[in-house]
């Protein structure tokens, strides 16, 4: 199991090329890839995840979510996930409820105190739709640790003058995004 506290966000349409350019300010890029992930639709509840990355099952459940917090022109509410890795689903056929999401993601890292935090822009695709998510997930380290790396990334990060409007209203985990946007 793999504890980690994150906030994120999904918004409509690909990647504005003004935030293309925040982050790219921001410094190297430390990965860089595309994939698809299998996720399943949740039916009835935000705070839980369950997908297939790369032939292994995932799931991820949201504890607890925080404060609103803000930072520059982005506000959220993080929230502490727990992730576990199920095994390999290789030649598993998959029912129907199931969406196929595409993503390329950037991503760069702060550490300290034991934790790190990776700051992420991703462009995803859903159902022939475009959205581009910005996503800070502190992990590693105890949770006093993960809270404050999280902070100084998203100080660093989001409370630049050229940083996005990230607003509440766009803030969410993948559970939630899909089941507003499939379910």
């Amino acid at each position: 199991m793999i504890e980690s506290l994150e906030v994120r966000w999904f918004l409509p349409g690909p990647i504005p090329r003004s935030v293309h350019d925040w982050f790219e300010a921001l410094g190297e890029t430390l990965a860089d890839e595309a994939r698809t992930d299998r996720y399943l639709i949740p039916t009835e509840s935000d705070s839980l995840g369950l997908k297939v990355r790369e032939g292994r099952i995932e799931a991820k459940q949201r504890i607890e979510t925080g404060e609103l917090c803000q930072w520059g022109a982005a506000e959220a509410s993080p929230g502490t996930w727990r992730k576990w890795s199920l095994g390999l689903a290789t030649d598993a056929t998959l029912a129907p409820g199931w969406a196929d999401v595409a993503k390329r993601r950037r991503q760069r890292w702060v550490k300290g105190d034991g934790a790190a935090c990776a700051l992420e822009l991703a462009e995803v695709v859903l159902e022939g739709k475009t959205w581009w998510s910005v996503c800070l997930e502190a992990s590693g380290g105890e949770p006093v640790a993960r809270q404050r790396v999280l902070w100084e990334a998203a100080g660093q990060w989001l409370d630049r003058p050229d940083a996005p409007a990230l607003s509440t209203d766009a803030a969410c985990g993948y559970p939630a995004w899909l089941r507003r946007e499939v379910g």
